[in-house]
């Protein structure tokens, strides 16, 4: 086993661990919902664990962060309130406030210790999107907060860990069915869906559940380093905006004058283009 003063890491399956290099201790701190671990290291940056499971890294959050919030936002021709369940360290709000449309931006945190701890020492990764005027900050169980919203919403966004411990009511079917009725007519749902390769069934689940529950259901895949595998799957779900055209989301990118470093229109569409295995594995899903 790795030294834990020496190394941050992450035991991505029984036989697999990621481990980065420590320059400097951060945040080493239990609070009432998880472990949470930040750390300077040698080769990424800044490095955020919860559960001993990496949440991002300075060098690679923004693979994570374009790819989860741009397809739903540039899906919508004015997207004006959004809300983020999870994502407290700000990166995926930092995304949303990118886009000019937005005049609310929500983020409903279960844990104040993440949202704390991000103000203070992920600065790259926030850029100040908390104190925005546009955005609002509930510290509240997400799965409670979405289901007291009412057609509120054009997006909704979950940033969220994997489903065990505090995330796991945020893939039940019932947190879904909230996350529809707190979207407005045409609003889209986007979520992280794990590692297609180590946790297939996290994927195939979730697809099948919101099957259920919207008229499409889009799984797309991006690149994520730090992640287990490296391969991370999301889902886009709602109506017609799911399949809205490529010449319009180019026209909306440009628009909005979005610089991104990951994302682009071209890699909207081309993240949709499943390996073999993952299109059996969503096509099976039910």
């Amino acid at each position: 086993m790795l030294d834990e003063w020496e190394w941050i890491y992450e035991l991505q399956t029984p036989g697999t661990i990621l481990g980065l290099k420590v320059r400097k201790w951060l945040v080493r701190r239990r609070t009432p919902y998880q472990q949470l671990d930040l750390a300077l290291t040698e080769e990424y940056g800044l490095a955020f664990t919860l559960d001993g499971c990496f949440m991002l890294t300075e060098r690679d959050e923004f693979f994570y962060h374009e790819m989860l919030v741009h397809p739903a936002m540039l899906s919508l021709e004015s997207p004006r309130a959004v809300l983020v369940v999870g994502g407290g360290d700000g990166g995926a709000l930092r995304e949303v406030l990118r886009h000019p449309p937005v005049e609310e931006a929500v983020l409903a945190e279960i844990d104040p210790d993440v949202v704390e701890v991000a103000r203070e020492h992920l600065r790259p990764v926030h850029a100040g999107s908390f104190d925005d005027p546009r955005t609002r900050i509930f510290i509240t169980p997400g799965e409670e907060f979405v289901r007291k919203q009412d057609a509120r919403f054009d997006v909704v966004i979950v940033d969220s860990t994997d489903p065990i411990g505090p995330g796991r009511r945020l893939f039940e079917p019932e947190f879904f069915a909230a996350c529809r009725d707190a979207l407005k007519p045409g609003g889209l749902l986007a979520l992280q869906a794990g590692s297609p390769f180590h946790h297939p069934e996290e994927l195939s689940t979730t697809v099948a559940r919101l099957r259920e529950l919207f008229d499409r259901v889009q799984p797309y895949l991006g690149f994520m380093p730090t992640y287990p595998a490296g391969m991370w799957a999301y889902i886009l779900a709602g109506g017609e905006a799911v399949d809205t055209p490529q010449s319009v989301i180019e026209s909306r990118y440009r628009a909005r004058n979005l610089r991104t470093r990951y994302y682009t229109p071209e890699l909207h569409f081309a993240s949709r283009v499943l390996p073999r295995f993952v299109e059996e594995l969503v096509s099976s899903a039910s």
